[in-house]
C-alpha cells in the first residue's frame, strides 16, 4: 500500500484570521519602532553663518523721500532675470524676504518694473530708479575647513 500526501486548502475564516493577526502584528511593530525611536541628534553647524549681504541704497535715497530720508527701504537678496517673467527676492522695510514678480506692487506707489542680472528697476509714481544687487564674496577654491 502506497501512502499519498493529501493537500487541502485552508478554510476562508482561518485564512482571514491569520492575515488579521499578521496585520495587527505589523502595525504594533511599526508604531513601536516610531514611538520608541531615539531622539535625533542636533544638526551639524552650518558651513557659512554670515548674514545676507545688504545693498547700499544711499545713492537712491533722495529719490525715495525728502531731506535724504528713505521712506521705503529696499534690500535686494536674490534675482531671477528671465525677461518679462523675471522675479526678485526683496526685503521691503526690513520685513522678511519675499519673491516679487515683475509688475507687483512692493509698497503703495512703488512697483517692480525690471529684473536684470545686476539689480532691479523700480517705478516710484512714474519715476524709475535702479537698485543694484550686492556683490557676492568670492568662493574659495578647494576644500575649506569648518571651525
Amino acid at each position: 500500500m502506497r501512502l499519498r500526501p493529501t493537500f487541502t486548502l485552508p478554510s476562508a475564516p482561518r485564512t482571514v484570521r491569520v492575515l488579521a493577526i499578521a496585520a495587527a502584528a505589523a502595525g504594533v511593530g511599526l508604531w513601536s519602532a516610531i514611538l520608541l525611536a531615539p531622539a535625533p541628534n542636533d544638526l551639524p553647524p552650518a558651513l557659512n553663518t554670515s548674514s545676507a549681504p545688504v545693498s547700499d541704497t544711499r545713492s537712491v535715497a533722495m529719490l525715495f523721500g525728502t531731506d535724504g530720508v528713505l521712506d521705503t527701504q529696499i534690500t535686494v537678496l536674490g534675482l531671477i532675470a528671465a525677461g518679462t517673467q523675471g522675479s526678485a527676492v526683496l526685503s521691503v522695510d526690513g520685513a522678511p524676504a519675499r519673491a516679487y514678480r515683475i509688475g507687483t506692487e512692493l509698497a503703495p506707489g512703488l512697483s517692480l518694473v525690471e529684473v536684470s542680472t545686476n539689480g532691479v528697476e523700480l517705478d516710484r509714481n512714474g519715476a524709475r530708479l535702479r537698485v543694484a544687487a550686492p556683490k557676492l564674496a568670492a568662493v574659495p577654491a578647494g576644500i575649506v575647513a569648518v571651525p
